[in-house]
């Protein structure tokens, strides 16, 4: 039990880290694409979500390979890609190759080693029995919502006194400073009798592997819960791009990039308050299944309501609603999905979820940005609420009880 709390604090240590490094960059694109390179809405929303893409190309395989040769090398090399990521970003952001083709490749580069996220849940997953498997996600989503109430007001206070370049070289440092911990404290939490077996198999796993994500998502044990994680995914990443420009622009708030550093970051806190607070307290009186329905439906107001936010007290009111369903829905989701997968196949699933949840957060900021340029700036955030209406009504039909237990379904 000591071993597991210092795993699941080293666990929740690096990603935090890895994640405020990540969060760092948020307020700074739009901004930069926009002054720097004069790019439209269309073009920023396309490389806000080229990481995505590329984080959904390689996260089944660096997944599998988890489940093959732990959990520790693939955190080490998905921590060790971003700090290489962040140094070529740097050349951008400080001016040095002012290039759009280079902020494309470095964003696609670190996407495709971006495996941290599913190994520490596959770690998770290693170390906790399934009743407690919530408590232990949900670590790593306040971890997340942490990287967000710092990041991006370092992001955002960085930029405005320093210049864009200045935050891009301190993610490289914070990245640098998470491989370093990741390196000597943690401990491979993958069983060596799983990593023989899966080994030994016959089976070799494709970089973009098709047909496994089809036979996954059409497995009626949890396709069902992955379907509804990447669907929020996709509705809350309409936000990524446009929010920063509609807050921005908008009359009424106009906020400068300090500003809308601070908006996420309170988001990010509220986040945090899910995770640590109401997400125990909702699975406790409802139950997880009720408690995830309930996310889906809160969401489609948070998001819905964002655009037509035209104070800051509205907004953040706004903003509290969209991160206490957001948080329901993708903590809670993953809980149940990991579940109901075999303890050999954790690293493989949750790797595919984690890469459908990132070609959802690529068609998430290219679709908000198509919206925000030909259709108008509330649309990239009415259309995510809608969506959300539609999950929550799939959810409502799929999971009416409570899920426990594991699936011994195989992939």
């Amino acid at each position: 039990m000591k071993r597991n709390r210092a795993t699941l604090f080293i666990i929740f240590l690096t990603v935090f880290i890895d994640l405020l490094g990540f969060g760092i960059m948020i307020p700074l694109l739009p901004a930069f694409s926009i002054e720097k390179l004069y790019l439209s809405e269309s073009m920023i929303g396309f490389i806000a979500g080229v990481y995505s893409l590329a984080q959904f190309v390689f996260s089944g395989f660096w997944g599998s390979l988890s489940d093959r040769y732990g959990r520790r090398p693939v955190l080490l090399a998905s921590l060790a890609g971003s700090v290489v990521s962040y140094l070529l970003l740097g050349l951008v952001f400080s001016g040095l190759i002012l290039s759009t083709a280079l902020l494309v490749i470095a964003r696609a580069f670190a996407g495709s080693f971006a495996a941290n996220i599913s190994a520490a849940q596959a770690a998770i997953s290693d170390i906790t029995k399934p009743e407690e498997r919530s408590k232990g996600i949900a670590l790593i989503s306040s971890a997340f919502a942490l990287g967000f109430v710092f990041g991006p007001a370092i992001g955002g206070i960085l930029s405005d006194k320093f210049g864009f370049g200045m935050p891009i070289y301190v993610s490289a440092f914070l990245s640098l400073v998470a491989t370093v911990l990741c390196y000597f404290l943690f401990k491979e939490t993958l069983a060596g009798e799983i990593r023989y077996a899966n080994l030994s198999s016959e089976k070799r796993r494709k970089i973009l592997d098709l047909s496994l994500i089809k036979r996954t998502l059409g497995n009626e044990e949890y396709g069902k819960f992955i379907i509804i994680f990447i669907a929020g995914v996709f509705s809350f990443s309409n936000i990524f791009g446009t929010f920063q420009l509609f807050a921005g622009r908008r009359e009424g708030l106009a906020y400068n990039q300090s500003e809308i550093g601070l908006i996420f970051s309170y988001m990010g806190i509220c986040n945090a308050l899910v995770q640590i607070f109401l997400i125990r307290i909702f699975t406790r009186e409802l139950g997880e299944s009720k408690a995830l329905i309930l996310g889906c439906f809160i969401a489609v107001f948070g998001l819905g309501l964002i655009g037509f936010s035209t104070t800051t007290i509205m907004l953040m009111v706004v903003v509290a609603v969209l991160a206490v369903g957001n948080g329901l829905n993708n903590t809670i989701s993953v809980s149940m999905l990991s579940q109901k997968v075999p303890k050999e196949s954790q690293g493989t699933v949750l790797g595919v979820n984690q890469s459908l949840g990132s070609l959802a957060r690529f068609f998430g900021p290219v679709w908000g940005g198509m919206m925000y340029e030909w259709v108008g700036y509330r649309y990239p955030f009415v259309t995510g609420g809608i969506i959300m209406l539609a999950v929550t009504v799939f959810a409502y039909r799929k999971i009416g009880k409570p899920v426990t237990g594991s699936s011994n379904q195989r992939i």
